[in-house]
């Protein structure tokens, strides 16, 4: 009989009617990391106690439990549609407390469950640890301390929420000299999920590069990346897909091609096979954010895992996560944000000797795997 492992996280599913508090990112990825439980030969339950966000009417909303999946099942918390200001600060209370009293009556001593790293489940979660005894598997994304300003009781509830964990899921290798080489971890940099080859590059002579991602100012890589093309040739094309800010990508790309080096294209936001052949039609994918920012240290870009598991050589901004990693190897990198440096990273790809991204992206996935395996155990 199979093991079932509880997963406790901000989950919402996509075809729901009523929109719960979520992150696409980080729904994505703990899906993945049901996937690896399950091929590890374990059931999992999310137990998701996302709130309702969609304001209306007052309306109740039920437990809900599914089982998309062999080895897989959901169960979303209790909630309420409201568009009254303390009744919404309500429901988050009424959440917080059923996640305390669900894991009360559904844990036991020494079971080991999972948890996706967030300030707010920090009290029911550590209270019922206290209580249950059940062991604490905390997956860290990155230290929101790092990533923006927080309000300093939030910042107290990350800490003792990590430090209460029993053992880890980091992010990234640097996480586990800053939070918890002393008690057992496994690594997981994001999704390894690899791709079938839907497309190739055309046979123009041209290298195509490629910026898939959020266009914005603040970590500005969609314009980091543009910046560069002044410096390269018009043996390049560089290809531009993402949400954002794109009236003002578009009137930097305007100028921009008018030095006829370099010409960029700004093709709106893909997703499924549309995506999946858009990138592969290109040669190198651009992660290119800005260099400023503790953040970088705590949580891996994950633009660069998909870029490698669509077959792309990656160019990235020389940061010591990045660097460290076990695919640290297999990148181009530059120094500084400087689109010049960019455009010299670009041109010192060899092609000729390039790696089988792919292939390590596979190989971190059977790893991971493993270490899930030898966690849960």
């Amino acid at each position: 009989m199979r093991k079932e492992i509880k997963y406790i996280g901000f989950y919402d599913l996509h075809d729901t009617v009523y929109k719960r508090v979520s992150n696409l990112a980080a729904t994505n990825k703990m899906d993945y990391i049901c996937e690896a439980i399950i091929e590890a030969g374990y059931d999992v339950c999310l137990v998701s106690p996302s709130w309702a966000v969609t304001d209306g009417k007052f309306k109740w909303l039920r437990k809900n439990t599914k089982t998309p999946k062999p080895h897989k099942s959901i169960i979303q918390c209790p909630s309420f549609i409201t568009n009254n200001k303390v009744t919404r600060n309500i429901k988050i209370i009424f959440t917080l407390l059923w996640l305390f009293f669900w894991l009360l009556k559904n844990t036991r001593k020494d079971e080991k469950v999972l948890m996706y790293h967030v300030q707010w489940l920090s009290l029911p979660v550590r209270w019922a640890k206290s209580i249950k005894g059940f062991q604490l598997i905390l997956e860290v994304e990155e230290i929101y301390g790092d990533v923006s300003a927080i309000h300093p009781y939030f910042y107290k509830l990350e800490n003792m929420l990590l430090k209460s964990a029993d053992a880890y899921l980091f992010s990234t290798d640097l996480l586990v000299r800053k939070i918890g080489h002393l008690k057992p971890f496994a690594i997981i940099y994001g999704t390894y999920k690899y791709y079938s080859r839907l497309a190739f590059p055309p046979d123009d002579g041209k290298i195509h590069l490629l910026y898939a991602g959020v266009i914005d100012t603040h970590k500005a890589g969609a314009f980091n990346a543009i910046e560069s093309a002044k410096y390269l040739s018009d043996k390049y094309v560089m290809h531009i897909i993402g949400f954002g800010n794109v009236d003002l990508l578009k009137n930097k790309i305007e100028g921009i091609n008018k030095l006829g080096g370099c010409q960029v294209s700004y093709d709106g936001l893909l997703s499924g096979e549309d995506f999946i052949k858009y990138c592969q039609k290109c040669h190198v994918g651009l992660s290119t954010q800005n260099m400023d920012g503790e953040y970088l240290n705590s949580s891996f870009p994950s633009k660069i895992l998909s870029y490698m598991a669509l077959g792309l050589s990656v160019v990235s901004c020389n940061i010591e996560c990045v660097k460290k990693s076990k695919i640290g190897e297999l990148l181009y990198y530059y120094d500084n944000d400087n689109p010049k440096e960019i455009a010299e990273a670009i041109m010192s790809i060899d092609f000729n000797n390039s790696k089988d991204s792919t292939s390590e992206i596979q190989k971190l996935n059977n790893e991971f795997v493993q270490d899930i395996k030898i966690l849960l155990k």
